[in-house]
């Protein structure tokens, strides 16, 4: 039974949809702001968090990065009730899996929690025991580590997935309908929008060694180009 930490404090809608998870066969506790949420997460284990924006005394976006400092393992699914493209950057740059936009119906959400923790777990089953190097940069799977010009920087799951992809497709295009299925399962468009922000966030992170580059294919998708890879 995964335990899910719900926080909206829209308090008749949250409790039918805290009503709802659990009929679904989920363990949810419901704060009704940031504060109460983030003094939960610090006291109870949880499988995954799903956050409203608009919060009192605590608004999402500090909360999830707070969660973030506490467990970065933790998946976050962000609830917004605006669509605007800022907001969804914004919070896929703090880590988030997924977001929804209010209204949203009970059965997508349960859903996409399904889909994130079967994620998650399947990464868990999986031993990944290659690592990458080239340049000044090495990638390492398994601890979702990639170390650039003497830094190590912690990946999120999805930075991971797809810098594995990349790695997986050395020199070779690495096309946007395998990325998404590889990462999230589907292929569906608005998928496309959140992949376009993680290969921006790789490319920040890759910026400082100059033997590595992704590029655009125009039509195609990607392609990682570096002179040398080789598992240690």
């Amino acid at each position: 039974m995964p335990s899910l930490l719900l926080i909206d404090d829209e308090v008749q809608y949250s409790e039918l949809t805290k009503e709802y998870l659990e009929m679904k066969g989920c363990n949810v506790m419901l704060k009704h702001d940031g504060q109460a949420g983030l003094e939960a997460f610090k006291l109870h284990s949880f499988d995954l968090c799903v956050l409203d924006i608009k919060m009192p005394k605590k608004d999402g976006f500090t909360l999830a990065a707070e969660i973030k400092q506490i467990d970065e393992m933790t998946p976050i699914i962000f609830l917004t009730g605006k669509s605007l493209k800022e907001d969804k950057i914004k919070g896929l740059m703090l880590g988030a899996d997924d977001y929804l936009t209010k209204p949203f119906s009970m059965e997508e959400l349960y859903l996409r929690i399904k889909a994130i923790l079967k994620r998650v777990t399947v990464q868990q089953k999986t031993n990944v025991t290659d690592q990458f190097q080239w340049g000044s940069s090495k990638f390492d799977p398994e601890l979702r580590e990639l170390t650039v010009a003497g830094e190590k920087i912690k990946l999120t799951s999805i930075e991971s997935k797809l810098l594995k992809l990349f790695c997986d497709h050395q020199n070779k295009v690495l096309t946007r309908e395998v990325a998404m299925v590889g990462i999230w399962g589907d292929e569906e468009h608005y998928r496309g929008y959140s992949l376009n922000v993680y290969v921006g966030k790789l490319r920040k992170f890759l910026k400082p060694d100059p033997s590595v580059e992704i590029l655009n294919l125009h039509g195609e998708g990607y392609k990682l180009i570096y002179k040398q890879s080789l598992p240690v």
